[in-house]
């Protein structure tokens, strides 16, 4: 849940009018923009589906197993740190 918050934060800076959409949406427009590819877009929109079913109620606990969890805290990780870095 904290990498996908982490990866949210950072995608509405770097989004331009980013403003409040949706995190489906963002999703959709950095991989259209290039600053997410279709692999790491396809393992954040999952990730967004499963944090949406805890807090929706549809979900009823906190942990996946580590299969599942380790691709989209992985890939929000790269991403955090990819947008993060100081420019070279």
């Amino acid at each position: 849940m904290h990498s996908l918050i982490a990866m949210e934060i950072v995608l509405r800076d770097r989004i331009p009018d980013a403003g409040k959409k949706p995190l489906h949406q963002l999703i959709k427009q950095g991989a259209a923009a290039g600053i997410l590819t279709a692999r790491q877009a396809e393992y954040l929109d999952y990730g967004r589906q499963i944090r949406n079913g805890m807090a929706h109620g549809k979900t009823t606990h906190a942990a996946m197993p580590p299969a599942m969890a380790a691709p989209m805290v992985t890939t929000s990780f790269a991403i955090v740190s990819e947008l993060c870095a100081a420019p070279a």
